[in-house]
């Protein structure tokens, strides 16, 4: 297909998939928690671990791994109450940073994910696995394998490299406006309060 019957479509799919990823979801409110608990930089592996690994999800989803998903529901309840636990677990480690009068020992358990760490996460978020295995379906038939792959993760290497960096700079900038210890445990457990939040629509 020739370059102008791609630009126009990549656009309109990059549009659609960086709503996708901009919108509230577990990745961005644990991002904006490790924004405003360890900074900019501390979180850099983080952000990159959600934009490959959601990439590989993609392209997973390209190459049909999604019909996998789609015909087994116990594979999907299986990801899906692992995702759920996950969540729970990362919920009460963000609700306890910043407590105060919390012991110097136990303030350094709490460490900011890994790559590894948010790249598998990927894998169990229900959200992450809907879209990136439909995603393929709203490109249109004429593009190519090669072309399909190429649009997909270029949009998604573009959506996911801003909204990851919103966030996290929107939760660093939280950060600067409350230094108080008080005032972050509680800006900490309200967003672990919207974390579980997301777990009733990851189940339905």
């Amino acid at each position: 297909m020739a370059m102008q019957e791609l630009i126009a479509p990549s656009l309109s799919f990059l549009y659609f998939m960086f709503i996708a990823a901009i919108t509230p979801g577990p990745n961005n409110v644990m991002l904006t928690a490790s924004g405003i608990n360890f900074g900019y930089n501390k979180t850099i592996p983080h952000m990159l671990g959600i934009i490959i690994g959601f990439n590989v999800l993609i392209v997973c989803g390209a190459l049909g791994v999604g019909s996998l998903y789609h015909a087994f529901p116990q594979i999907e309840w299986v990801l899906k109450i692992l995702g759920s636990s996950y969540l729970i677990y990362l919920a009460y480690k963000i609700s306890g940073a910043g407590r105060v009068g919390l012991k110097e020992q136990e303030n350094k358990a709490t460490k900011p994910m890994t790559f590894m760490e948010a790249a598998l996460f990927q894998f169990v978020n229900p959200k992450g696995l809907v879209f990136a295995f439909t995603a393929a379906s709203f490109l249109p038939k004429e593009f190519t394998l090669t072309e399909s792959l190429i649009v997909l993760l270029v949009c998604s290497t573009i959506s996911s490299v801003i909204s990851t960096n919103i966030w996290t700079i929107f939760g660093k900038m939280i950060a600067r406006l409350f230094r108080n210890d008080r005032a972050r445990h509680v800006i900490n457990i309200a967003l672990a309060l919207l974390l579980l939040a997301t777990i009733p629509m990851m189940l339905l």
